[in-house]
């Protein structure tokens, strides 16, 4: 609460003071400013007064999880502050480039101290303190081995409102959230800005969904899970409502997609969080409670299983569609160069699509979900790349920037101009958003199942001291020479070309690094949680990895053979070698499980 109260001192600060030297707002955003700075610590005092500590914390918690994307959208008017559009901040009248001042400087401390306070409070809710007599302990984050069992059916009730609630916020951070008739004040989509607001939107677009899936499934209690969702809501608010009020009170603005996809989001959340109780399994499933028996017969898993898996063919559909339909557009319907990446994003969706089809069967489900969790990535790690063709094509207007008042009128998507984006560039967006929401219900449902595993009388998990299983230990050595070769693979060209410089993981940063920062992470996290699980879902996990830097290799002939006098690259080799490693360790979990 301390570092709380300290951060929201210093955002407050931020609200008030000047954040750019000689500069001024755009509209009296102060009190606005102000109130939303104020109400996450306020929600969590209320709380912690009523001793209900655990959704204080809690509600710390969910307010931290969007402070480093923040932040980094902050961070823009320290980098450059002439291309930033941030009304509620700074109101630019010309191309000079203010220097920062004490409100800023006072934001960014607040949301660093904002941030310490969650994590912090994340501390405070896995401590083995538990609960007191009087109900004020601390027992708000539950231990797979001793949360009774199944996932209750209020989290799977408060996921299914949440996440699309939040899919939508997220959404909306990435889209236009006005439109400006202003010449100084830009109006631009998230994949059009900046590079470090890029990154600061992105960020907080991947934190709020999965965020928002983690506080329900690993909140012990019902008001913990409730304190969360608050928390996140309020954040989500703080970071978007601005800039739909700026529309409103300027008139030069107009409002957009985005800002109202945030708002909405956000309400969302705060609906879930404030309606919603635990319905007739109790209060939570902590141990000792009087659900603690019921909790662990309400089945899940299944139908997590066949969502996941309508998810996956609907994203392959989405992926085939953004690859086949063009990405860009002529006026005078000749022949417009298209996407090389786009028969990766081919690849890639029917991939997802077929792994998909197989979570419908029974049999084949438990053993293909994970593999689902690793092979999600391959559609943004090439749908970024379809994207970067159509962003740098020279068009003015935007599918992410959708016709509006002060925006480019509907004829403008359709014929100005001599080049235009085409519609394979909107599919490809939704088969991105799609697939983040697909990993979303895999890793829930991965989530019940080790909950249900670990019940059943009898079942072994071979997880020894630290957490890392004995199959674990065997392939340690080539879990780390996968791991390497696979940062290798991401971090180096694939193809190479006379007058052709491909978007890396560390030089030449665009979208499509944004895709390889995803698959590399993604990797690396299947690789580490594989040392952790049962041989038989390690070896699943692994076959993901590798079909993932599969895909990557995959990019000298499906990208390569549409560049001119293209030849491969060193990434080529990594990748293959990434590969092998990888079998390696799918072939020493599946002896394993067979010893098993």
């Amino acid at each position: 609460m301390a570092f709380a109260f300290a951060g929201t001192a210093l955002r407050v600060l931020g609200s008030v003071a000047r954040p750019l030297e000689g500069t001024e707002r755009g509209f009296a955003s102060a009190p606005l400013l102000v109130a939303l700075a104020v109400a996450p610590v306020l929600l969590a005092g209320v709380l912690v007064a009523r001793s209900n500590r655990a959704a204080g914390a809690a509600v710390l918690l969910g307010a931290a999880l969007l402070a480093p994307g923040a932040a980094l959208v902050d961070l823009q008017l320290v980098v450059d502050p002439s291309v930033a559009s941030r009304p509620e901040l700074y109101l630019p009248t010309d191309l000079s480039l203010p220097e920062p001042a004490l409100g800023l400087w006072a934001l960014l401390a607040g949301h660093g101290a904002v941030l310490i306070a969650g994590l912090l409070s994340f501390a405070a809710l896995r401590s083995e303190g538990g609960a007191t007599g009087d109900g004020s302990g601390l027992t708000g984050l539950a231990d797979p081995a001793d949360s009774g069992g199944a996932v209750a059916a209020w989290r799977r009730r408060y996921v299914r409102v949440a996440l699309p609630a939040a899919v939508a916020g997220a959404c909306g951070l990435v889209m236009t959230p006005f439109y400006s008739a202003d010449v100084y004040l830009l109006a631009q989509n998230a994949f059009e800005g900046p590079s470090v607001e890029l990154v600061g939107s992105v960020l907080c677009a991947l934190a709020l969904p999965v965020g928002a899936v983690l506080l329900v499934a690993g909140a012990r209690e019902v008001p913990v899970a409730r304190g969360g969702l608050a928390g996140l809501a309020l954040a989500l608010a703080a970071v978007g409502l601005p800039s739909l009020v700026a529309a409103f009170a300027m008139s030069s603005l107009d409002v957009g997609a985005g800002s109202v996809l945030v708002v909405v989001g956000a309400a969302g959340l705060a609906v879930t969080a404030a309606v919603f109780r635990a319905g007739s399994d109790g209060e939570g499933n902590a141990p000792g409670s009087a659900t603690e028996g019921t909790a662990t017969t309400i089945p899940g898993t299944r139908k997590l299983e066949i969502t996941t898996g309508v998810l996956a063919v609907v994203t392959g559909v989405l992926s085939v569609a953004g690859s086949l339909l063009p990405q860009v557009e002529l006026s005078g319907g000749g022949p417009a160069p298209q996407s090389p990446a786009r028969w990766l994003l081919l690849a890639a969706g029917l991939l997802l699509g077929i792994v998909g089809l197989a979570l419908f069967s029974g049999r084949l489900a438990s053993a293909v979900r994970p593999v689902v969790s690793m092979v999600w990535v391959g559609v943004p790690l090439a749908a970024t790349a379809v994207l970067d063709t159509a962003l740098t094509s020279g068009y003015t207007p935007s599918v992410l920037s959708p016709p509006g008042p002060g925006g480019p009128a509907f004829r403008d998507h359709l014929a100005v101009g001599s080049i235009g984006s085409g519609p394979g560039v909107l599919w490809a967006w939704l088969a991105m958003v799609t697939a983040l929401v697909t990993v979303c219900c895999s890793v829930l449902a991965g989530v019940v199942e080790r909950e249900d595993l670990d019940e059943e009388p009898g079942e072994e998990s071979g997880i020894e001291g630290g957490g890392i299983s004995g199959v674990g230990l065997r392939m340690l050595t080539p879990l780390t020479a996968a791991a390497v070769l696979s940062v290798a693979a991401f971090a180096t060209p694939m193809v190479t070309a006379p007058g052709y410089v491909e978007t890396g993981l560390l030089s030449d940063v665009g979208p499509p690094t944004w895709g390889l920062v995803a698959a590399v992470l993604t990797v690396i996290g299947g690789c580490a949680l594989a040392a952790r699980s049962r041989p038989a879902r390690a070896a699943a996990l692994l076959a993901g990895a590798a079909c993932v830097v599969g895909l990557r290799a995959a990019t000298v002939p499906l990208v390569g053979g549409e560049v001119e006098g293209s030849s491969a690259g060193l990434g080529l080799w990594f990748s293959l070698a990434a590969v092998v490693a990888l079998g390696v360790c799918a072939v020493i979990a599946v002896r394993g499980h067979r010893r098993a």
